[in-house]
């Protein structure tokens, strides 16, 4: 194995303290109304959360099916829209500033489908193909509207790229990123961590921050992330080393008011069996530097961020509830004392 490629493994293998952490315990719990857990029991990656605090959630089957809802939760548990994805391939999806949704079409041709507040199909636009091919994975949509697509090159399909399109469908850039193309030549003779890095292009997260970039976080070892602007620019590029008592990324990525949360697995060491729990970090967008961890082995707070607050830091999660009633919206702050 490469250098590079074994200091982006998938498998995190260590933990550095960055910052001293405090413990998470959940404060209020807002059934979410309207959805048959019975039905719906599994969360499908990413999530998302809208500037009125309104999660974006596909709930889906054990097998999953084209028509599995995607729903928009207000922050009182209430379903408010399902959007009309029937007979859909569903994923890669963003949210868009208005509360509607853009997803991409994946078969045959690509498509981007605009989905209107009220979750109805408004429009579909053809992307133009760019320059390199490549199948979509992530989507997110700037302030300004144009449209950021990232994942796997076709061939050879270790490789990752992503591009800016207009809101029309046509290519505004491909983009070069200098550190996806260091570590694709120095595995460009491993299979194995070849595969890899497929895996981590396709697990890939990218979201919108409140500042007008975009951010696309590679979950490698260290994570790297892109701060990406509406020209295709990379303004930032940081590696996140995982904090102490971290384990795998959960691909929760939100960035508000110069912050980045990270969502990691909680790291139980052998006793794999029965683990729970989250740690989260809280970086400056600019500098990468660490500004707080916070950590929890709480059931109810071991699921998917939905939404982050800061000033103080509260966190909103996604989570089947511990009383059995299906799911829940957990807001979680740091005890007190533990800070």
């Amino acid at each position: 194995m490469s250098r590079l490629g074994l200091f982006f493994t998938l498998i995190v293998v260590t933990a550095s303290a960055v910052a001293q952490s405090s413990v998470l315990t959940p404060v209020q719990r807002t059934p979410v109304v309207g959805v048959d857990e019975r039905t719906f029991s599994l969360l499908m990656l990413p999530i998302a959360c809208d500037e009125q605090g309104r999660t974006y959630a596909r709930l889906s089957r054990t097998n999953p099916q084209v028509d599995d809802p995607l729903l928009r939760i207000s922050p009182k548990g209430t379903v408010e829209v399902r959007f009309g994805t029937t007979g859909e391939t569903l994923t890669p999806y963003a949210i868009r500033h208005d509360g509607g949704v853009v997803m991409v079409r994946l078969e045959g041709d690509k498509f981007l489908d605009y989905f209107s507040p009220e979750g109805n199909r408004q429009s579909s636009v053809r992307l133009e193909v760019p320059p390199i091919r490549f199948f979509p994975s992530q989507l997110a949509v700037f302030q300004s509207g144009e449209i950021f697509v990232a994942g796997q090159q076709i061939k050879p399909s270790y490789k990752a790229s992503a591009a800016i399109y207009a809101a029309t469908g046509s290519l505004i850039k491909q983009l070069t990123l200098i550190e996806d193309e260091t570590r694709e030549r120095e595995i460009a003779n491993d299979s194995a961590t070849q595969k890899l890095n497929a895996r981590a292009i396709n697990q890939s997260v990218a979201t919108a921050g409140d500042d007008g970039l975009v951010y696309l976080m590679r979950p490698t070892n260290p994570a790297l992330i892109y701060a990406i602007s509406r020209d295709g620019e990379v303004v930032h590029t940081f590696p996140v080393a995982p904090p102490a008592g971290a384990g795998g990324l959960e691909l929760g990525l939100r960035v508000i008011n110069n912050r980045i949360v990270i969502q990691y697995r909680r790291d139980c060491g052998p006793a794999v069996k029965g683990c729970i729990g989250s740690v989260f970090a809280v970086l400056d967008s600019t500098s990468g530097k660490t500004l707080a961890v916070y950590t929890s082995d709480n059931r109810e707070v071991a699921g998917m961020i939905a939404c982050y607050v800061p000033d103080p830091d509260r966190f909103f999660l996604l989570s089947l509830s511990a009383q059995g009633h299906g799911w829940d919206i957990v807001e979680a702050r740091a005890k007190e004392g533990s800070q």
